[in-house]
């Protein structure tokens, strides 16, 4: 067996939307190296990240990326993922240098490529990543989220997904229904689960996010209040939540604000991130024209996340 590592010079835009064509294109796990990220500024006792400091400094502006592959044709498939970072640039994605690259790695590099970066790390107050291998000092309100990186991680460590963390921790209740939109790895509707939703439906267009989400939910033991279904947004939805969290990109969840209040329970939150700062005004005055009300708005680096709620009497 031949494995490869592919590299693609990119923006911190654009992070999210390449992490998923790498997975999209078949890789087996995805490292970021995002010297931007604000949790590298963490000084915070018990704070931890997976990236290796000594490899932050990069001789160009914007982030990498490294997929992980086996066994593949790589001409063809870097030609084929360079069509794919191309076509961003019709959702307004700023793909920065769009530089794609590959190598061929040893089995002894690609085994232990991950442990060398992996390690508990926080996402929001009581919510610890750990990879499965790794030892941690469990304080008595931590929860775990137990993971293996290289069956698929995306960028847990991201600032939208800390934030739609930490808005779950504060708004969600034990008793409320989830609905997560774009689930990825999974780790939004892991972190619903631990913090006590009674049931959660899991939902991503891509085969392989599918699949990911529901080892790792079935890891942590979440299985029987958890639906992972496969589909676009929300046409495979046809119950209603207290919350629906939507860690995707400002485009798409633009999209959702239209029928987003259809899977809501009156009263409940839109929680949605992804969203790039300079397309965060345009997110909250589409969410206001729908007639949601801005219940709160974080920044963190280059992101921002919005909790909204539908205003009384139009949410039926």
């Amino acid at each position: 067996m031949h494995y490869y590592e592919l590299t693609v010079k990119t923006s911190v835009e654009a992070i999210d939307a390449v992490t998923n064509l790498l997975y999209h294109h078949g890789a087996t796990g995805v490292m970021i190296l995002n010297p931007e990220d604000a949790d590298f500024n963490n000084k915070e006792e018990g704070k931890w990240d997976y990236y290796d400091p000594q490899n932050l400094t990069l001789d160009f502006e914007g982030a990498l990326l490294t997929g992980y592959f086996e066994d593949q044709d790589m001409s063809a498939l870097k030609a084929e993922f360079l069509e794919s970072l191309i076509a961003l640039k019709a959702f307004e994605i700023e793909i920065g240098m769009g530089e794609v690259d590959y190598k061929e790695i040893f089995p002894s590099e690609w085994e232990n490529e991950w442990k060398k970066y992996f390690k508990p790390f926080r996402l929001g107050n009581r919510i610890v990543v750990k990879p499965t291998w790794e030892q941690f000092d469990v304080q008595p309100e931590d929860l775990i989220i137990e993971i293996d990186p290289g069956n698929s991680f995306g960028s847990g460590t991201h600032e939208t997904t800390s934030m739609c963390i930490e808005m779950l921790e504060k708004y969600m209740k034990p008793t409320d229904t989830v609905i997560d939109v774009g689930c990825g790895s999974g780790i939004l509707s892991i972190a619903a689960g631990l913090l006590g939703a009674k049931g959660i439906v899991a939902v991503d267009i891509d085969a392989l996010a599918v699949e990911t989400s529901k080892e790792n939910i079935k890891l942590n033991g979440l299985e029987a209040v958890t639906d992972v279904r496969q589909g676009d947004l929300l046409s495979v939805i046809s119950e209603q939540a207290d919350v629906v969290v939507a860690n995707i990109i400002a485009d798409i969840i633009v999209m959702l604000a239209d029928d987003i209040d259809k899977v809501l329970k009156p009263n409940g939150l839109f929680i949605s991130s992804g969203i790039i700062n300079t397309k965060a005004e345009w997110v909250l005055e589409s969410l206001k024209a729908r007639d949601f009300e801005i219940i709160e708005y974080v920044i963190k680096g280059e992101w921002a996340a919005v909790v909204s709620k539908k205003k009384s009497g139009e949410n039926a």
